[in-house]
Parts: C-alpha cells; structure tokens; sequence
C-alpha cells in the first residue's frame, strides 16, 4: 500500500518528469517580419555567447543559448551570412579575446572591420539570484551608438517538498530559454534592419568612387549602405574632387549625380625682365651735341675754303680783277668765322662722343666655343670708343 503522503507528492512528481521529457527550441519566428530582397539584407557576426562568471550554471546556459541562437539565425531569412563564434575567433586570431570584451562603439566598429560584416552582437550570462541575467551588446552603425539591452530571466527560488525537488536543472535551462524567447526575438529584429543603397551616376568610367572613406568602385554603380548619414566622394584625374552629404534610408536607394568640374590649366607667366639701360645710341643727348659739332665742323671747313680761295686768287693774280668788291671783304670775315665753326665744332663733338661713350652699358662677356677641355673661355672684349681729329689752319 502507498503511504498517503507519497500520494499526494506523486502528482508532482510526474508533472515535473513529463517536463523534463518534453523537447524545447527557442523560437524567434512570431510575427515573422515580411521577406527583404536579399541585396539589403545584412550580415551579422556573432563574436560570443559566454558567462560572465564562474558558475556552471551560468556556462550551461550561455552554451545552450547560443546553439538554439545560432540555429534559429540560420534558418531565418533575416540575413545575408551569419558569421559563427567559432569562425569570428578564427578570423580574429590574437584579436578574439579584445573583442570579446568589447563594450565601446570603436572597438565593436573595429572588429566589424576586420570580419567585413555590416552587424555584431556579443551576449553575456550570468548568475541573477534564483535565476539569470543576459545582456545583449549589439553593434549597428544605423544607431550610432552600441546597444545595451538586459533581460533577467525571473526565476523564484523552489522549495523541496518532502525532500523532492520540482524541477531538475535541465528543465530549469530549458524553462531560462523559453522566457528569454520575445527578448532574442526582438534582439533578431533590430539587427537586421535592411540596408539601404547609393546608386551613384557618374560621367567619367575612370572616376574612383568612396562612401565613407572606404572605396566603393569606379564609373557609376550601385553601393548597399549602412543606415545614416554618408559621404560620398568622387575623385578623377583633371577635375575638382566631388562630395556630397546623403542620408540612407533602410530598403531604399538614394541617387547621386555627379558633376565634375575639371581642373583649369594654370599659364605660367613668364615676367619680363627688367632691362638695363638702354644700349640704344639714338636716344643719347650726347649724339645731338656731337651732330651739331659735326655741322659747325662743315660750315667752318666750308667758309674757310671759301676764304683760301679768295686768297688764292688774290695772291695769283696780284689784283683783284676777277674778284668783286663784296667777295674781297667778305674773306677775312670768312676765314675768322671758319676759325670758331671749326673750334666750336670740334669741341661739341668731342664732348658728345664722349658723353654717348660713358653712358653706354658695359657689353656682357662674350663666351667662346668650348675648348678641348670642355670649359668655356670668355674671349676679351674689343675695345669700344670713338676718335675724333680736326685740325686746320687759314
């Protein structure tokens, strides 16, 4: 016969065993969100799902929670790719451990980098009084900012009733990540945000083409995008580099048109030089002052031949028969003028001559023909002047 308070403890006994029987997965796929084309679809990287402390129970779970958050990410068609924390670790290398910790935007940033997926998420356990504490670290450039979420799993404290427990341990798991299903679901949601897209029209196949500083391509294309503000810039031998600010919109595409300015061609202006004075004779004073000598010089030469004939006649004939009376007076005078013509004029040449000379510049060195050696020799400058000789007697 059963005791009667084994009985009564027997319910629950069975109930807790046919729970412990029953197969649970974590599901994620309530109000499944509508198909996104694949081309705006992310990627996301799972660097861990780890415990934040020493307890078993604690690394119990978080291995249970990232198998059942993997498969479901899997199968879902949220995402392009889902990087595995397996292959994170193996693509990190050194580097795992860093980013294992990473709690800042730069650091998650830097790691997405480094795994060329547009999403992170990293997920810690650990021990919260009767049951657990996850808090998700997600990375999304759309939010500027590392997102933060907490979800305790609430358990309670049991009792042991007659010395039987009501739930092993397993079920208790399997009772934490069943709780934790609308908390995951909606971490699902806010990482795969679809992206958007730059369609970029551009004139020239040659230009090279950045969204953010990192290269897209060259020529017109079409760039998914991040979520936010981007600039794009588009540089091209020739032209004025062009930028412009835009804002991209989840599933949506943004148009870029680009306009290129070209370059204009600087013409290097070659500055006269200043020149020295001006070896231009003809613009002298001194070439005036030495031509009216020279015309003083003929007047007096001719008056003075003049006055010689008329002595000539005169000392030839021994009477001044041929010669009239006005000619016979005239000689002397004559003769005295040609004395001062001549004089004066050569007394003005001279000094034109020699004003022209002392304000003429120096002749530059003249450079002969390369020598055996191969130097140049400046050859010795001829000599420059004028000399002027007047002489006569009446």
């Amino acid at each position: 016969m059963i005791p009667s308070t084994f009985r009564r403890a027997l319910p629950l006994v069975l109930i807790a065993s046919f729970a412990a029987a029953q197969d649970f997965e974590l599901d994620l796929s309530e109000e499944k969100p509508a198909a996104v084309p694949t081309e705006f679809r992310p990627t996301l990287g799972v660097i861990s799902v780890k415990a934040a402390d020493k307890e078993d129970v604690s690394a119990s779970r978080a291995r249970q929670f990232e198998a059942e958050l993997l498969k479901q990410l899997q199968q879902g068609d949220q995402f392009q790719t889902v990087v595995e924390p397996s292959a994170v670790k193996q693509q990190l290398g050194a580097e795992f451990a860093k980013a294992e910790a990473c709690i800042d935007y730069a650091c998650l940033e830097a790691v997405a980098k480094k795994l060329k997926v547009h999403r992170l998420v990293r997920l810690t356990v650990q021990k919260q009084g009767a049951g657990s504490l996850v808090t998700m670290y997600g990375w999304d450039p759309g939010f500027n900012e590392v997102l933060v979420v907490s979800q305790e799993s609430g358990e309670k404290a049991e009792k042991a009733f007659l010395g039987v427990a009501g739930k092993s341990q397993a079920q208790k798991d399997r009772d934490f990540i069943k709780k934790l299903g609308p908390f995951l679901t909606q971490v699902q949601k806010t990482l795969s945000i679809p992206n958007g897209k730059i369609i970029v029209d551009n004139a020239d196949p040659s230009a090279i083409v950045t969204v953010d500083s990192a290269e897209g391509g060259i020529g017109s294309l079409e760039i998914v995008a991040q979520r936010g503000t981007r600039t794009v810039k588009v540089t091209a031998a020739g032209y004025k580099p062009f930028e412009q600010t835009v804002t991209v919109e989840s599933a949506r595409s943004v148009e870029v048109k680009v306009s290129l300015v070209a370059i204009p061609i600087e013409v290097a202006v070659v500055e006269k030089p200043v020149e020295g004075p001006s070896r231009n004779v003809f613009t002298k004073p001194g070439l005036y002052v030495a031509l009216v000598g020279a015309v003083a010089i003929g007047a007096g030469i001719a008056l003075g031949q003049s006055a010689q004939a008329v002595k000539t006649k005169l000392e030839a004939n021994q009477s001044p028969v041929e010669l009239t009376r006005a000619q016979a007076k005239e000689a002397p005078t004559n003769a005295m003028l040609a004395n001062i013509f001549v004089g004066a004029g050569a007394a003005a040449m001279a000094g034109g001559v020699t004003w022209i000379i002392l304000t003429l510049p120096p002749p530059p060195p003249k450079v002969a023909p390369k020598t055996g050696t191969g130097e140049p020799t400046e050859s010795t400058p001829t000599p420059t002047g004028a000399f002027l000789s007047v002489g006569g007697s009446f």
